[in-house]
């Protein structure tokens, strides 16, 4: 996107030179015009046409030497526009821009609410879930949703999230247990021994009365 430049251009020979001849004075001075505007204006975007007009109109306020190998001197009065057709691209631009600007703000706040309330709690959870499944909108199973979502929600320092995170790894734990009596048997006799350890016989026993009826036929 460029800007149009317009307006007027003064030169001076630099006192004590040759007079140059006006061609190769007029040349050399819009030689140098066109490459400090256009370094000037590069640095601002079509919104920025005020901006760009400030910068401009500071840069060639004063006398200043057009080139160190020639003996001129210029300043300029110069005005920044845009063309229509310019115009036309700086706005479908800056609305492109605002639409993903805004899309982008949008997928951080819905982040921030799955984050923060969504998956802050359990129960939070289990009713978007529900939710979700009641419209129908981007369902999840179930099986998917409790295995691989639901024991990580919550906060790290939250009781309820750290149970059932817990029960959610001794579950797992089991479930491989299942084709492997033996070590299924260690498994059990060891946790019994840990309870026991940590003073809590009324578990341990639990835990036995629980592995008596599971063995019983029938």
């Amino acid at each position: 996107m460029s800007f149009t430049v317009t307006g007027v251009l003064h030169g001076r020979v630099t006192a004590g030179e040759q007079q140059p001849k006006t061609a190769l004075a007029h040349a050399a001075a819009g030689l140098y015009l066109e490459e400090k505007a256009s370094s000037v204006t590069r640095r601002f975007l079509p919104a920025q046409l005020q901006e760009a007009q400030n910068a401009i109109t500071m840069s060639f306020t004063d006398w200043q030497p057009a080139h160190e190998e020639w003996p001129l001197e210029m300043k300029a009065r110069l005005s920044l526009r845009l063309d229509s057709e310019a115009i036309a691209r700086a706005q479908a631009y800056e609305d492109a821009l605002r639409d993903q600007q805004l899309r982008h703000e949008l997928y951080e706040t819905r982040l921030a609410h799955m984050r923060d309330v969504v998956l802050g709690d359990a129960d939070t959870a289990r009713a978007w879930w529900l939710e979700r499944h009641r419209e129908g909108d981007q369902l999840i199973p179930w099986e998917e949703f409790n295995t691989h979502i639901l024991p990580f929600v919550g906060r790290s320092d939250d009781a309820q999230t750290n149970a059932m995170r817990i029960a959610h790894v001794l579950a797992r734990c089991v479930a491989r247990l299942e084709d492997d009596p033996a070590r299924h048997k260690l498994f059990v006799a060891t946790a019994q021994l840990l309870m026991k350890e940590m003073g809590w016989p009324d578990l341990a026993n639990d835990l036995s009365t629980s592995e008596h009826r599971k063995s019983r036929p029938g």
